[in-house]
């Protein structure tokens, strides 16, 4: 697509100035309970939030972010980017080793988290360093051998010295995210505040609403699915973000015409639930939701059919990664168009080259890997070496195998990285077999997906014992250890004894 002059701010200034322009619209919409707050309400928190960082001389530091969808949650996250600190984000359904292995050694001495996290994992946090915790929402049982906890509340009724709002450095890192697909293990992936702004700018500008979005938030906002495209470009575009904390399409399905929803992002899989409940219900949901995207995991056609035939509106894909954000997406005048991962978006560049040879672009029609250069790629993880491998002359590689036919679409044809989807959310497998390695009675280990039609894949493991522990372990005893450990997406189903790998 044409190139995209962008603006050098970080999101939250155009928020503040949407702020100044609409102050008693809505800005963010709690679902569960249609509680309301104006962009004016939004900026003031905010701001209080940042004040409170910088008045502790809690500045320029990696904080930890996992918390569930809630209006207190955006709140929190942009009052950390206020403030010039690093929001380091972390799925709220991690558990454990899944944790540890985000976090550990990362000195990382304060969090902001959803009271279910805090209660599940405070301990752990603890023993990562962590001395003191924000809980966003809701109560929490505190015990010795826990961080000190500080409710979001409390901080809303105190004054604080009232600070200068800038980001010197737009090259400043502000978010951090994980699953590194590229690299094909858990890292650390930086984002500038230039970056974040960027990929906001490039994809509102390549969806170009004409309606004001009232935006459905269900993927989590510690992901790109939830951040970007379900929460900052709606608000961007002066919107509402209407904000879930628990996929229930009988819910959703309720919602849709109390509050006015009109655009959706999400996998395909919360599409297909939405559809099946609306189908039974046989209500008209015409002219409500005029816009879906789908994202995270293959769309299927007849799904796109479906959503059309309920809505009357187009459901088109987009494409993106921790690494990268949104870098593709289907224009909804191509929305006949099956199976496409659509077009680079405003600002972005692709090329298809060999999977073994980046110099070698391929024809169009031949498959190979996708490399993407834009202004708002990540700035690198925190291992330089993996960086390095990750880029080939400012292009980054995907790991992902596409074609590209003669009108420029893209499709997608496989990985060549080693990484797994379940239900949209990516697994890599070098983690679970990490996890294997640390039981006693395990020599090696190989992770694999099998394929599902419903959910994508299904991790299983093959695993050869110590001599030691033959015929003395079942394999239900590795799977209830591994599964003891990790989010429920990364559990594995199987795990087959074998005497070689």
């Amino acid at each position: 697509m044409e190139d995209i002059s962008f603006i050098d701010k970080p999101i939250f200034k155009f928020f503040d100035e949407i702020s100044e322009k609409n102050p008693d619209q809505c800005s963010l919409i709690q679902l569960e309970n249609y509680h309301c707050i104006t962009w004016h309400r939004m900026k003031i928190l905010s701001d209080k939030i940042a004040d409170f960082l910088l008045e502790n001389k809690i500045m320029e530091s990696q904080i930890l972010f996992s918390a569930h969808n809630t209006i207190d949650a955006v709140i929190g996250l942009l009052g950390i980017m206020k403030s010039n600190n690093i929001a380091v984000l972390v799925d709220p359904l991690t558990i454990s080793e899944d944790l540890k292995m985000e976090v550990e050694d990362k000195n990382i001495k304060f969090s902001f988290v959803s009271w279910q996290f805090y209660e599940r994992e405070a301990k752990t946090l603890k023993e990562l360093g962590i001395e003191q915790s924000l809980v966003l929402d809701g109560q929490v049982k505190e015990s010795e051998g826990t961080p000190k906890v500080i409710y979001f509340k409390d901080i809303l009724s105190k004054n604080f010295t009232t600070h200068e709002k800038t980001i010197d450095n737009l090259e400043n890192t502000s978010v951090i995210m994980y699953y590194a697909g590229i690299a094909g293990r858990t890292l650390q992936t930086y984002h500038s505040y230039k970056g974040l702004s960027y990929a906001v700018q490039a994809l509102s500008k390549t969806v170009s609403f004409d309606f004001k979005p009232n935006s459905l938030v269900i993927a989590p906002i510690t992901h790109v699915l939830g951040l970007q495209v379900s929460l900052l470009v709606p608000l961007f575009n002066e919107g509402t973000a209407i904000m879930l904390q628990r996929w229930d399409p009988k819910i959703v399905k309720n919602s849709i015409k109390n509050l006015n929803i009109n655009f959706m992002s999400a996998a395909p899989m919360s599409f297909d639930s939405l559809i099946d409940e609306i189908t039974q219900s046989n209500e008209s949901f015409k002219n409500t939701i005029k816009l879906g995207i789908s994202a995270g995991a293959p769309l299927k056609p007849e799904t796109q059919e479906k959503f059309v035939k309920i809505f009357d509106a187009p459901l088109v894909q987009s494409y993106g990664m921790t690494e990268s954000w949104v870098v593709t997406y289907q224009p909804k005048e191509f929305s006949y168009v099956k199976n496409t991962l659509g077009l680079p978006i405003y600002g972005a560049e692709v090329k298809i080259v060999d999977p073994t040879d980046p110099e070698k672009v391929v024809n169009k029609g031949e498959t190979g890997e996708l490399l993407v250069k834009a202004p708002w790629l990540m700035k690198g993880y925190e291992d330089n070496e993996e960086t390095k491998k990750a880029f080939h002359n400012d292009y980054l590689k995907t790991g992902d195998l596409v074609s590209e036919d003669d009108k420029g679409f893209l499709y997608f044809k496989g990985v060549k990285k080693r990484m797994l989807k379940y239900k949209a959310y990516p697994i890599f497998p070098k983690d679970i077999e990490n996890v294997l390695l640390r039981h006693e009675a395990v020599k090696s280990a190989y992770v694999y997906g099998e394929k599902d039609p419903d959910v994508g894949d299904l991790p299983v493991a093959k695993v050869i014992l110590k001599e030691e522990y033959k015929n003395k372990i079942k394999e239900e005893d590795l799977i209830n250890y591994v599964n003891s450990k990790v989010a429920f997406y990364k559990k594995i189903r199987k795990v087959y004894f074998v005497d070689s790998l």
